[in-house]
């Protein structure tokens, strides 16, 4: 096998293997959302997905993507030692700047809750946000440590442990405690907790305890345009949750996060997974010859896979919102597909800034990102009083295209990767076309309907693997290979 196939290989062999680390996250959500959306009133829902805005904010502003420097770091170095020290000296340095940070937002918690509630009764929920943000965001650089030496199965096993605690504590908080919204936090604050314990242990006894001033600077000269960045993308992606909460209600808050958090599963299942794979994967091959097409091939490969579950998922969200929640939250159903198209540009987005990151020139993430927060703000403000929740589902859209354009066009600059958008633009198609299929027939039987969708997917997945318009021949051989020489041989030895 040549060295390009290996490399690809490689790639996709942890690649997957984080596909199941997040896909036991996801359960966890997906046994949890019917307790969310039957225990908890779409307003409490609301509130909940508030708080999830609040902390990614809070983080945002603290993490200074110091946990991707971590990744870039570790690989300008050769020997152990120095590769070592960057992991340490980035965890001392995280976690120093989260308890400084939260302690500092943590003074006004009163005053954070009635500023996004309009009451204080939720100051303690802010409080076990903050704490939950220290542990978190050193726990990060634990993780970027755990990519760079490509333990992906450690990585499954923390999620296992944290998926057994989480959901545990927060469906008897939440049905027997009946503690609401806070204990859903307070669950999730164990949870973190006990990750971040198992894997500071396991960082520091292998990087040990050292800190190199020096080395520090110069991540964080490199990292704060990632901080610029942030706050632009942190307006980007929460404007249009605020924005709702102001002009709208907190029900409406609810349904369209819940939409979103659905339209997700194609970001976590597929889009994290390649994300922690791939963040480490494309410094190490840079050297190599053959580094654009490995990429032109991955990055076909990843729209491929992204919009068989984008599609899997948008045709069968009616029917599990009709099981699984209240009547309140089924209007998400046809929010659903209009946000998944935004996740898939999104995921998109990640491999095609590959050039300005090896060039280190992430002062383009702030410039864009400034471009995309105006964007965001001007959509969510014009068209969310005229169309509500769909107004903030279009923003999403053309936010994410403009992020995508801006993105390739510099990046090329530095790293020239020839993309066959043809083959990528049609797959992309065909797939709507398919659910548009299934929108305009109507079957007064569930089950009829359900097998009518599993029909649609397998045709779908027959264009893919047998078309060769998507697939030639070589590449269809290859990946056949590949699944039968890791997918199901992995099957047998994990």
């Amino acid at each position: 096998m040549s060295s390009h196939n290996n490399e690809v290989n490689r790639f996709f062999k942890h690649s997957y293997i984080y596909a199941i680390g997040n896909i036991i996250n996801r359960i966890g959500a997906f046994i949890l959302l019917p307790v969310y959306t039957n225990y908890l009133a779409i307003d409490e829902y609301g509130a909940l997905e508030m708080f999830y805005g609040v902390s990614a904010v809070i983080f945002g502003f603290l993490s200074i993507g110091i946990a991707h420097a971590t990744l870039r770091f570790y690989f300008e170095y050769d020997d152990d030692p120095n590769r070592k020290a960057v992991v340490s000296t980035n965890y001392i340095a995280a976690l120093a700047i989260s308890i400084f940070g939260t302690i500092l937002v943590g003074t006004w918690h009163r005053e954070l809750s009635v500023l996004v509630f309009s009451s204080d009764e939720y100051s303690a929920g802010i409080v076990i946000i903050l704490a939950t943000i220290v542990f978190e965001l050193s726990s990060q650089i634990c993780l970027a440590y755990v990519r760079a030496i490509e333990k992906s199965l450690f990585f499954v096993y923390i999620a296992m442990a944290k998926l057994l605690i989480q959901v545990s504590l927060n469906i008897y908080l939440v049905m027997y405690a009946h503690e609401g919204v806070v204990g859903i936090l307070l669950g999730n604050f164990v949870a973190v907790f006990l990750g971040w314990v198992i894997l500071s242990v396991f960082t520091l006894s292998q990087c040990g305890i050292k800190f190199h001033f020096q080395k520090l600077i110069v991540i964080i000269k490199y990292s704060f345009p990632f901080l610029l960045g942030t706050i632009t993308s942190l307006v980007a992606t929460n404007v249009d949750k605020f924005s709702l909460n102001y002009m709208d209600t907190l029900g409406a808050v609810g349904v369209y996060m819940l939409a979103m958090k659905f339209s997700l599963i194609v970001e976590q299942l597929i889009g994290e997974p390649f994300s922690r794979s791939y963040g480490s994967f494309r410094f190490s091959i840079m050297k190599d010859k053959n580094a654009p097409i490995i990429q032109a091939d991955i990055v076909k490969y990843l729209l491929y896979g992204a919009v068989f579950f984008a599609l899997g998922v948008s045709l069968f969200i009616g029917e599990l919102l009709f099981w699984i929640s209240d009547e309140a939250f089924w209007p998400a159903t046809s929010l659903v597909p209009i946000i998944m198209i935004a996740s898939i540009i999104k995921i998109m987005n990640y491999p095609v800034q590959t050039g300005i990151l090896y060039a280190k020139k992430t002062k383009y993430f702030f410039y864009i990102g400034m471009i995309v927060a105006i964007a965001s703000i001007i959509g969510n403000l014009t068209l969310i009083p005229i169309i509500g929740v769909y107004g903030a589902c279009i923003t999403l859209i053309v936010v994410e295209c403009i992020s995508l354009v801006l993105m390739h066009r510099q990046s090329q600059k530095y790293f020239k990767v020839d993309y066959d958008f043809s083959r990528l633009l049609t797959c992309a198609f065909v797939a709507v076309s398919i659910y548009v299929v299934s929108s305009l027939v109507s079957v007064e039987s569930v089950f009829a309907m359900i097998i009518f969708k599993v029909l649609l997917m397998f045709i779908y997945m027959g264009l893919i693997l047998k078309s060769g318009f998507f697939l030639n021949n070589s590449e269809r051989e290859h990946v056949e290979k590949f699944v039968k020489e890791n997918v199901f041989r992995k099957k047998h030895s994990i």
